[in-house]
């Protein structure tokens, strides 16, 4: 099988993540058999070294000087929230204790510089769209207190007065009892260490408004964050992977929902998506689908695939997914096996790392 980062040849790519490994196998043949082995970005780099994107633009760009603009003009508060969108600068920021203030300054502007770019991407340099934007979902990240959600699991760690305390606490009870289904939950990597954000959708348990998009976005932070570490921050998207068996009308979120949650997305994480993955779809969703479509934007359908039979199965994820991080119904042999267990997954492993890792 071929050992490719997404789409790119991997003798030219300098992200590749497989390597070949010979073993013996003196039994069979007495030669050494290649095999190949999984190895995270990150430790390839050196153990995150940096953890900064290698996905930047040339330092005369047009673009890295506009996006300098951009971030120039927020106040302090909201560069701070726009980097912030890395947990990595989260997790440094609330644990510094004010040390090394001018290290944290230069990641701060770094990270808030890549919020930035993606949203002027996303609005193909069109500055004044992707300025309000950038404002917008840096307003959305406050407001909805991302970095709470993010952190809740960990507030023994950190120093929080009594009312902080307090919301997060009734943040973890909320997770901790939605989460019992494993409706949505970060499994596996795929070949470039983009974390696998996996979804059963008959595992719904139910529909309340508020929480099924804070459920939603915890796993989809979770997997960013995931994506983050893995990959030494030199990938920025995460692949979406959907197990719709028995899946019926009753497990159809309302649209309300469903098209809030697109919006959400759509609004406030551009190019956060690499790829989406529909596993058996019945009919019964097809009807829903043909509503929510008009909802998504034109770039995001291009990278939704519905996958109906094994054949498409195993030649689609076979070129995405090594076997060692597939669970058994994207791959044949697949090693993610394990039950999920949500309070393992909330408590006991940390936030950018996934399930069964």
């Amino acid at each position: 099988r071929s050992s490719r980062c997404w789409s790119r040849p991997f003798i030219d790519d300098k992200r590749k993540i497989y390597t070949s490994k010979t073993t013996s196998d003196s039994s069979m043949t007495g030669q050494g058999v290649a095999v190949d082995t999984y190895r995270s970005p990150s430790k390839r780099r050196g153990l995150f070294s940096t953890g900064k994107s290698q996905q930047k633009c040339d330092p005369e760009s047009e673009y890295k000087i506009q996006c300098k603009q951009m971030v120039d003009a927020l106040t302090d508060e909201e560069k701070e929230h726009a980097a912030r969108s890395s947990y990595k600068y989260l997790w440094k920021s609330v644990t510094s204790k004010g040390q090394n203030p001018k290290e944290l300054n230069e990641e701060r502007e770094y990270y808030a510089m890549e919020m930035a770019m993606r949203h002027l991407s996303s609005k193909k340099g069109n500055v004044s769209v992707a300025m309000e934007k950038f404002k917008s979902a840096i307003k959305f990240r406050k407001e909805t207190d991302l970095d709470g959600l993010r952190l809740c699991f960990q507030a023994d760690k950190l120093e929080l007065d009594d009312a902080t305390r307090q919301r997060y606490a009734v943040y973890r009870e909320k997770l901790e009892d939605r989460m019992t289904t494993g409706r949505v939950y970060v499994c596996g990597y795929d070949k470039c260490g983009r974390a696998i954000y996996t979804i059963y959708a008959a595992r719904t348990k139910d529909f309340d408004a508020e929480w099924f998009l804070k459920e939603s976005l915890y796993n989809f932070e979770r997997a960013l964050a995931c994506t983050e570490r893995e990959s030494g921050g030199v990938e920025q998207a995460i692949t979406v992977i959907g197990n719709y068996t028995g899946f019926q009308s009753k497990h159809a979120a309302p649209m309300s929902i469903s098209h809030e949650f697109m919006n959400c997305l759509r609004q406030n994480y551009p190019g956060r998506v690499k790829r989406v993955y529909l596993l058996n779809t019945p009919t019964s969703f097809l009807f829903f689908w043909s509503i929510l479509k008009p909802f998504i934007g034109t770039d995001t359908r291009k990278k939704i695939t519905f996958i109906s039979n094994d054949r498409q199965r195993e030649t689609s994820f076979s070129e995405l997914i090594q076997v060692d991080q597939a669970a058994p119904w994207m791959l044949t042999g697949g090693h993610k096996k394990k039950e999920f267990d949500a309070m393992e997954y909330l408590e006991r492993i940390p936030f950018n790392e996934s399930f069964d890792s």
